[in-house]
Order: structure tokens, then C-alpha cells, then sequence
């Protein structure tokens, strides 16, 4: 576990026992939460670097998490129907929204079952480049390649660069380094690293792709069925701040194009991918809103409120974190008091 996580850990177990977020929850709870997950796997499947574990729960603590909101109450709605309450200031009830990114085959394998057990709808945020094996997953292809090999090779700031991923410790590390190199990068010269280093370690970025994602015939049933909302994700999974007003709206229209044309549905909700404020902000708010979306999400962690029916394309979503696999946690997230003492941190330290 890393230092931050550990003082994160320390700190809302503070929050937990000490039963402080209940002085505080009727503050910042809100009129709901989205719930954010990407991969549900078992525990023998999880990546071992702790950047992309932290998007892996199991299936075990999904279904605790159901399990856990209904007996505190929440409704569990689709977005339409969340788009509805907060269009009618319809609050009565807090609700609770299941939302997964990109579109993976364990969304299939591991959580529709779990949904269909509870009888609770969900969405799906598809990017049909995963699809079919045309998006570029670096941060997977970067697992690949510093799993198999004992040294890494590579040019970094102009310098040619060698790491020793011997042991476990080793990959950790380069991998860290290597993943926020990779993410702060311009897209062109991430893209230009990462297949340079799929080349020189024989790695098929397309299959990895594929190897991941669900099928148009597994996204067909789930578009079938009641339960389940197909959304929008663009096409490459791209930080759209990155890319021109042009490359940010083709990336939202052919990802819908895409959806409406193999599933025969209208995939009016949409999801920025990564979700912060460094790939998504004012600018692609307001694009989506005039492509005729009906709501858009973020990864910004808060719970929502009733001014977010003025927010619509702009809305926060509280994560399941790999790293946070515990019912306390869960509920101390769904209280809105961790986050909403954060940006209240923020937002004092600003003045």
C-alpha cells in the first residue's frame, strides 16, 4: 500500500469510528451519488501495480456494495431517470446511480449477472475503439511490457533511459514512472512512445485491446435488457482538452453514430474520459451540451446536489476504488463528507 493511500486509509478510519461524519452528513450528503466503477474482477485476476489496481474491485464487493445501498435506503435508478429527478427537483428520495467506463468484457462477465441478481439498472459508458481494437490502452500496454521484461528500454527527454524491472519492487516503480511520464505527455508523442515500445517488445496493441473489451454481440444483450443504458465514451479514450473543437466533437458524434448503428439505440448520455479537470473543463462541457446529450459525467469526486439539475454536463461521480474495498468506506464516501471537507480544504486554501 502506498504512503498516500495508507494516510487516506488513516484518515477516513478517523472519520469511521469516531462517528464525526454523522455531525457532518446532513451538510454534505446531497440528493444522490454516481457511482464509478471500470473493471470487476476476482482478487487472482487484479493487476499488481497499484495505479491500475485501484480501477479493479470484485465482484464480491459489488454485490456487497448493492447490497449495502439498499439497506441504507437509496434507490437505484438509471440516468434517465436521475435526469428526470434533478430536471423536477424531485428529491424525496436519495438515489444512487451504477456507472462503468469503456466497455471491458469483465463488465460482462462479472457484474451484469450481479445486476440482473438485484434486478438493478446500470450503464454502460462504451469506447468503441476498445470495441474493435482500435483504441490505444497505454497504461495496459505499459503493464504488459514491464511485467515480461527485466529491462526496460526507452528515450525520455531526450535521453536514452534503462530500468531494471527485475522484481516486483522494480516494476512497481518504473511502472509509476513510467504512467505519469506516459500522462502528462501531448497525445502525439504519448502515441509515438507507446508504439515504439510495443514494437521493440513485440507487444499487439490491437489484441490487447480486443483481448479486454466486450463484443458487439455481449453489448447487443446488454442493450436488450431493461436493466442496462449504453452510453457514450467517445471513440479513442482521449483526454478531450487535448484534441481541437473539431477532434472533440467527431469523438463524440462517431462514438454515438457507432452505438446507435450495431445496437439500435440512442446513446444520449455522455462520459469525458479520464474525467478531471486537466482533460475536461468549461470548453467540452459546453460542446457536449450542443451535440443534444442529455447529461454528462466526470471522475470529480463529489456527490450530487440539487444545483446540479444547472450542471447537467458537468456532473461529479464518487468512485469504487480498488484500494477502498471496505462497507465503511462506501459509506463514509456516500455521506458526501470526505469530499466535501476536501473541497472545502480547497476552495479556503485558494482564499
Amino acid at each position: 500500500m502506498s504512503t498516500k493511500t495508507l494516510i487516506a486509509h488513516t484518515l477516513l478510519d478517523v472519520l469511521y469510528y469516531s462517528n464525526a461524519y454523522r455531525l457532518l452528513e446532513d451538510k454534505y450528503q446531497g440528493v444522490g451519488v454516481i457511482l464509478t466503477l471500470h473493471h470487476v474482477v476476482k482478487a487472482s485476476d487484479s493487476s499488481p501495480f497499484r495505479i491500475n489496481r485501484l480501477l479493479e474491485i470484485t465482484p464480491e464487493f459489488l454485490e456487497q456494495t448493492i447490497q449495502q445501498v439498499i439497506a441504507l435506503g437509496y434507490e437505484i435508478v438509471s440516468l434517465d431517470e436521475m435526469h428526470q429527478r434533478l430536471l423536477n427537483q424531485q428529491f424525496e428520495h436519495r438515489f444512487i446511480c451504477f456507472t462503468l467506463d469503456d466497455g471491458y468484457i469483465d463488465n460482462y462477465q462479472n457484474a451484469f449477472p450481479i445486476f440482473k441478481k438485484y434486478n438493478v439498472p446500470f450503464t454502460i459508458y462504451v469506447t468503441t475503439g476498445i470495441t474493435e481494437g482500435t483504441a490505444i490502452l497505454w497504461w495496459r500496454c505499459l503493464e504488459k511490457i514491464i511485467l515480461k521484461e527485466n529491462q526496460i528500454e526507452l528515450e525520455m527527454n531526450g535521453k536514452d533511459e534503462c530500468f531494471e524491472t527485475k522484481s516486483l519492487t522494480q516494476k512497481q516503480g518504473v511502472f509509476n514512472q513510467l504512467y505519469w511520464y506516459l500522462r502528462n505527455m501531448a497525445l502525439k508523442q504519448q502515441h509515438t512512445v507507446i508504439f515504439a515500445l510495443a514494437e521493440k517488445y513485440h507487444l499487439s496493441i490491437e489484441e490487447l485491446c480486443l483481448n479486454c473489451a466486450m463484443s458487439w454481440e455481449m453489448l447487443k444483450e446488454l442493450a436488450q435488457s431493461p436493466l442496462a443504458t449504453i452510453g457514450t465514451h467517445t471513440v479513442n479514450h482521449l483526454a478531450l482538452a487535448k484534441l481541437p473543437i473539431a477532434d472533440v466533437k467527431n469523438e463524440a458524434i462517431l462514438c454515438r453514430d457507432k452505438l446507435s448503428q450495431h445496437l439500435q439505440i440512442d446513446a444520449n448520455h455522455f462520459c469525458y474520459p479520464y474525467g478531471d479537470e486537466a482533460s475536461a473543463s468549461n470548453r467540452e462541457f459546453n460542446i457536449i451540451e450542443d451535440l443534444g446529450f442529455k447529461t454528462a459525467t466526470t471522475t470529480r469526486k463529489q456527490v450530487i446536489r440539487a444545483e446540479h439539475s444547472k450542471q447537467l454536463f458537468e456532473l461529479p461521480r464518487i468512485p469504487l476504488n480498488g484500494h477502498y474495498q471496505q462497507q465503511r468506506y462506501v459509506r463514509l464516501l456516500l455521506s458526501g463528507v470526505p469530499t466535501g471537507l476536501w473541497e472545502s480544504t480547497k476552495r479556503f486554501l485558494k482564499r
